[in-house]
C-alpha cells in the first residue's frame, strides 16, 4: 500500500503519467494540479469540487480517530460526512465537466473569452500576472477519483481490527465509494466529449497549450490513471488478508466483496478506455 494517498499528485498532468505512474504524496492543503511545464503555476481544482474534498479529508482523519479510540458511536457519525462530502464533490465535478469555462488555447486557435472577467479571463488562459489555471474538467475528475481511492484505501486499511459496530460502518462507506466510483465512471463515459483531432504523429494526442505552458489533459489520459489507483487497492487488500493479524472473519468477508467489486470497475475502465497498441 502506498502512503496516504489522499490526492495522488493530481497533477498527474495528461500526457505525462500516461508513460509513468506519479508517486503518493502527503495530501495538500489545497488539492492542485501542477501542469506540466517546468515553473508553471499549479492549476487550482476549482471551488464547487475542492471544498468538498477538503471536508472530506478532515472526516477521514476524524474517522480514523475514533476507529483508534474505538468510539463507535461516532466512527458512525463521521462516517456519514464522508460519504455525503464524497458524493458532493462528485455532484460538484459533474457539473464542472457540463459547465467548464473555456480550456487553454494555443495562439493559432484562440477562443474568445473577452466577455469574461478580467480575473476569471486571467485564470483560463493563463495570462495576466501568472494566477494560477483553473484545472480543466479531466483533471478536476481525476481528484474526485482520487478522493474516492483515498476514501477506499483508509477504510480497507481500518477493518484491521475492527469489530461491529465499528465494522459496520466502515462496510457501509466502503461499498458507499466503490459504488460511486462505479457510477462516476458511467458518467464520464456518458459526458466525455469527442477526442481531439489526430496530430502529425498519430499517438500524440493534440493538446491546446496556453502562454505559459499549461497542457489540458483528457479523459483518455487520465482513466487509467484510475485503472492504476485500483491495482494499488487489490494490492493492499492482498496484502492485508495476507499478514493483517487482527482481521475479523466480517472484515476478511467484506474485502473480498470489495476487491470482486474492484475487479470488475477496472474492467470496466479498460473497456471504456482501452490501452493503446504500440503505445510505449
Amino acid at each position: 500500500m502506498l502512503p496516504r494517498k489522499a490526492l495522488l499528485p493530481v497533477a498527474i498532468a495528461a500526457g505525462l503519467v500516461a508513460a509513468s505512474p506519479a508517486a503518493a504524496s502527503p495530501r495538500a492543503e489545497d488539492p492542485a494540479a501542477h501542469a506540466s511545464g517546468g515553473d508553471a503555476a499549479p492549476a487550482v481544482i476549482p471551488a464547487i469540487v475542492r471544498t468538498r474534498v477538503r471536508r472530506t479529508e478532515n472526516a477521514l482523519d476524524r474517522l480514523t480517530e475514533n476507529v483508534d479510540d474505538g468510539d463507535a458511536t461516532q466512527a458512525a457519525k463521521t462516517a456519514k460526512v464522508i460519504r455525503r462530502q464524497m458524493a458532493a464533490a462528485w455532484r460538484g465535478t459533474k457539473y464542472y465537466i457540463k459547465n467548464a469555462p473555456p480550456p487553454p488555447v494555443a495562439d493559432d486557435a484562440q477562443v474568445r473569452v473577452k466577455d469574461l472577467a478580467p480575473r476569471v479571463r486571467a485564470r483560463i488562459t493563463g495570462s495576466g500576472g501568472g494566477g494560477s489555471l483553473i484545472a480543466d474538467p479531466p483533471t478536476t475528475a481525476l481528484a474526485a477519483f482520487q478522493l474516492q481511492d483515498d476514501v477506499i484505501s483508509t477504510i480497507v486499511q481500518l477493518t484491521d481490527g475492527a469489530r461491529v459496530p465499528l465494522l459496520d460502518a466502515m462496510s457501509t462507506t466502503l461499498f458507499f465509494a466503490l459504488d460511486r466510483r462505479d457510477a462516476a465512471i458511467e458518467d464520464v463515459h456518458t459526458l466525455e466529449p469527442p477526442p481531439p483531432p489526430a496530430a502529425d504523429d498519430a499517438r500524440v494526442p493534440v493538446r491546446a497549450q496556453a502562454s505559459g505552458g499549461a497542457v489540458a489533459s483528457t479523459f483518455g489520459t487520465i482513466m487509467p490513471q484510475v485503472g492504476m489507483m485500483i491495482d494499488d487497492e487489490i494490492q493492499q487488500v492482498d496484502g492485508l488478508q495476507s499478514d493483517a493479524t487482527d482481521l475479523r472473519p466480517g472484515a476478511k468477508k467484506i474485502l473480498r466483496s470489495a476487491e470482486v467489486q474492484a475487479i470488475f470497475t477496472q474492467r470496466k475502465i479498460t473497456t471504456y478506455w482501452p490501452p493503446v497498441v504500440g503505445d510505449d
